[in-house]
């Protein structure tokens, strides 16, 4: 696309123009999020209507990375157990993915969804070792930084697959955005994110995952957490070279490669890794 058509790709995902409809559960979860005196009682009663976002939600609470010593079994019990900031921050993100995934294959959408919560828990895990950030906050936007791969696809189709090779991101997938396309992932997630009045915060992080310089903090961890998913073998903990110029570039930070094998590990471990289903 040319800058003109950039522009006008901007201004209708701004406008919401050509993209699914907005589920209503998602439309509330968003006003939940803009709401200073939502309550755990409205957001139950939003979540339970929706038996898949019920199933996907439990899933993610069971991770151990939340470190719950007993199952989750509820969404009441979710809310008392990790907070009603975490279930709703946890509720949109699924939520986001099943509308924007509408268009996208099945399996090409099985295998962005296995990456962004490998993302997510890496993230969250480093964040909470290192103490660089709000682990929660680095879980949310570890969910949600490659959403404006969706986008990008709805509107390319497989133009965008024969563009970037495929759903994985062991090459430098926004470049090849850039160069075929004309708009990279990055930027476009960060479109959608501030169209639906996402938290600033989470918005920028999303925007930034993909620097070529990781910044300080967890705008910076959650592209360090991104590249190493990516250059790392999750079955058997083998680094590619890059992965581990990337580990001894981010010493300076607190990660070490016993700190990063001991997440690839749990994540390895995690029953609640896996597929996106109800």
């Amino acid at each position: 696309m040319d800058q003109q058509a950039v522009q006008q790709f901007r201004a209708e995902v701004m406008a919401r123009k050509n993209l699914p409809t907005i589920p209503t559960v998602l439309a509330k979860i968003l006003q939940l999020v803009d709401a200073e005196t939502a309550s755990g009682k409205e957001l139950i009663a939003v979540v339970e209507r929706d038996q898949a976002l019920t199933g996907k939600l439990l899933r993610l609470a069971n991770s151990a990375f939340f470190g719950q010593s007993r199952r989750v079994a509820t969404i009441p019990r979710a809310v008392v157990l990790l907070g009603f900031s975490t279930v709703r921050n946890l509720a949109l993100s699924v939520k986001v993915w099943e509308t924007l995934g509408a268009g996208v294959a099945r399996s090409r959408l099985e295998e962005l969804w296995r990456h962004a919560v490998a993302v997510a828990m890496a993230t969250k895990a480093l964040a909470t070792r290192l103490r660089a950030g709000d682990p929660e906050e680095a879980f949310t936007a570890g969910l949600l930084h490659d959403v404006g791969r969706l986008l990008i696809a709805m509107r390319f189709r497989d133009d965008y697959w024969r563009a970037v090779g495929g759903a994985g991101e062991v090459e430098a997938v926004d470049r090849l955005e850039a160069q075929h396309l004309g708009i990279d992932h990055t930027e476009v997630g960060g479109w959608i994110l501030e169209a639906w009045n996402l938290p600033p915060a989470i918005v920028e992080l999303v925007v930034q995952h993909h620097a070529p310089t990781p910044r300080p903090g967890l705008a910076g961890l959650l592209a360090i957490a991104d590249r190493l998913i990516a250059w790392t073998d999750l079955a058997s903990g083998a680094l590619r070279p890059e992965a581990e110029t990337l580990v001894a570039s981010a010493g300076e930070r607190g990660l070490t490669p016993t700190i990063w094998q001991d997440v690839v590990g749990r994540l390895r471990d995690d029953p609640t890794f896996g597929r996106f289903e109800g």
